[in-house]
């Protein structure tokens, strides 16, 4: 049974990273939106922050779809984030300035939770279900302000309720006031691409020790929206681990102001070997793991560009882990 319970729960990672790049880019209308607020848990009944950030994709004048990473701070013996689809429907009023909407999807969590058993700590995963409502108003120069209201609801663990405010920008220029509906402009392949990159690594345990880290990349764009890349990655010596392999994704990913900014989400198996600690000593194996990475790349030349990375290692044992690179690339 737990063979098989196990099993499941991979299956479910992967169909829930997998489900983070479903979405095309069929429109060419998107928001992004930074917000911070206040959370109140369920259980064990008491309060903290929240913050994260959301890219939407507006479908048209009243439907939307949205990809949104969500940390929800620091509760007894649980440290909790994760990344949300949702669908939206909104609409306008004040001649386009105010947007008031209601959106509904899936929540991908990652709970560092503190341990009963001998473990100090487990990495659980499961899914969630999140219900929002938001309110925006439009200024004139692309900005935008909003309150959001977040219900999450979670069968295996806690529920929590957020209000946040936000501030966000509209990465197209609309062609009327008020939140976007239509596109105006294009984006542009990601061609070849080498990119060298450091940064720290933190081990999501109840402590998060961290360690210098650097990869290497290879990227190619499959047309305007879709890349592969190929990496390395080593994650350097914690106090828990020490961990190093290569990784292989899928990317969604779209560029924006005349191809000086893209932005994407990929998505692959990382094969590593790692060497950590258990009862009686270490272990060092090769195991394979999801690799969800957010990334963020602006062009400084026609070749030269600078990227930044958020790299989430989604494992089976207990040993996820956020690395941060960012880094010089070059373009052909």
């Amino acid at each position: 049974m737990e063979k098989k319970q196990c099993r499941l729960a991979r299956m479910s990672r992967w169909v829930a990273a997998l489900g983070s790049v479903v979405f095309v880019s069929t429109a060419h209308a998107q928001e992004l939106t930074v917000l911070g607020g206040w959370l109140r848990a369920d259980r064990p009944g008491e309060s903290a922050y929240s913050w994260g950030f959301t890219y939407l994709q507006a479908l048209d004048e009243h439907n939307a779809l949205s990809y949104s990473w969500i940390n929800e701070g620091h509760v007894q013996d649980n440290h909790r984030d994760g990344f949300a689809l949702q669908y939206w429907r909104r609409a306008a009023f004040f001649d386009r300035r105010l947007s008031l909407a209601a959106g509904v999807g899936a929540y991908s969590y990652f709970d560092t939770e503190s341990s009963v058993d001998d473990k100090p700590y487990i990495d659980s995963h499961g899914l969630a279900a999140i219900f929002s409502l938001s309110a925006t108003w439009f200024a004139d120069d692309r900005l935008f302000y909003q309150i959001r209201l977040n219900e999450i609801l979670a069968p295996r663990s806690y529920n929590t309720f957020s209000a946040m405010f936000g501030i966000g920008y509209e990465l197209d220029k609309p062609n009327t006031r008020g939140s976007l509906s239509g596109g105006t402009s294009d984006s542009v392949s990601s061609g070849n691409q080498i990119t060298a990159m450091a940064g720290t690594t933190e081990v999501n345990s109840l402590r998060s020790p961290g360690a210098f880290a650097y990869g290497f990349e290879y990227r190619h764009g499959f047309g305007r929206y879709f890349d592969g890349t190929i990496s390395w990655i080593d994650e350097g010596h914690t106090q828990l681990n020490t961990r190093s392999g290569a990784a292989a994704q899928v990317w969604l990913r779209r560029s924006f102001f005349n191809d000086k900014l893209s932005l994407g989400v990929g998505v692959g198996p990382y094969y590593a070997t790692d060497t950590h600690r258990i009862k009686d000593g270490t272990d060092t194996s090769g195991r394979v793991s999801v690799l969800l990475t957010m990334s963020a790349a602006y062009n400084l030349t026609r070749h030269w560009y600078v990227r930044a990375s958020w790299n989430r290692v989604m494992t089976s044992y207990d040993k996820d882990s956020d690395i941060y690179l960012g880094g010089f690339g070059y373009r052909f």
